[in-house]
């Protein structure tokens, strides 16, 4: 399915999230996040990007300005509307577990129960035919429990790619993974952000990744918010706070 260009965009306007109980400020951000380009928020407190992300996905109202997602203002949404809404995004989060009650395809299919009208049949068929497609080459209905963490990662993806969304966040998405994993699942992300709007922290983990698909990466910590555009240009920053993240990383 090919999403269109217009409709598939995050706009942050002035847009700032609530602080909760930390102390550090939260500066308003003005970003445009379009389909078939990754954004990646990067900086030196992974709580504070989290907040901004989950702003940016309409999980949490903002503070002051405002987010919209497919053109609607998400705080301003009734529950019917959020509901349908929902629909169109994706999220994985590494702190957001398979259930374990559940056997792999059924946590595929739940979404997609849920949100359509499909019969089992034609959920479980349409299941099968993602985890395919993500090369998932194991037993879909064993349980988590007995599956290794690259596969459990794999049914996460097809979990959150199940209703085609045309916006995808992922919140330090595989995190147990060890490093060829890490650039398998960056691979498999390449190939499905494709007319997606993609927005995530956690991105260094993965740099290849972000060398050949990130369009935008915004620098946000309590004092300044960078965007720039692409891998390169926040590689060769003069920003000093910059300069210091990517020491750490290096190191």
């Amino acid at each position: 399915m090919t999403h269109p260009i217009e409709a598939s965009t995050v706009q942050a306007i002035d847009a700032a999230p609530y602080p909760g109980e930390s102390k550090l400020a939260f500066l308003p951000l003005e970003c445009s996040i379009k389909a078939s380009n990754l954004t990646c928020l990067v900086g030196p407190h992974r709580f504070q990007l989290r907040a901004y992300l989950h702003m940016l996905a309409g999980i949490t109202k903002p503070k002051q300005g405002r987010v919209e997602i497919l053109g609607k203002v998400a705080s301003e949404l009734e529950q019917s509307e959020w509901r349908a809404l929902r629909a169109q995004i994706g999220y994985v989060s590494g702190a957001a577990p398979l259930l374990s009650v559940q056997h792999g395809l059924m946590n595929v299919m739940l979404p997609l129960l849920y949100h359509s009208d499909l019969s089992f049949r034609e959920t479980a068929s349409k299941a099968r035919a993602l985890l395919d497609q993500l090369h998932c080459h194991f037993d879909p209905t064993l349980f988590p429990a007995m599956l290794n963490s690259f596969h459990r990662s794999q049914l996460a993806l097809a979990r959150a790619l199940i209703l085609d969304p045309p916006v995808l966040f992922l919140d330090v998405p595989f995190h147990d993974l060890g490093a060829k994993q890490r650039e398998k699942m960056a691979v498999l992300l390449g190939e499905h952000k494709s007319n997606r709007a993609v927005c995530m922290i956690g991105g260094l983990q993965y740099t290849h990744f972000l060398e050949q698909h990130a369009t935008q990466i915004i620098f946000i910590s309590d004092r300044k918010i960078i965007n720039f555009n692409g891998w390169d240009a926040f590689m060769h920053s003069e920003d000093q706070d910059v300069k210091d993240l990517l020491s750490v990383l290096q190191n």
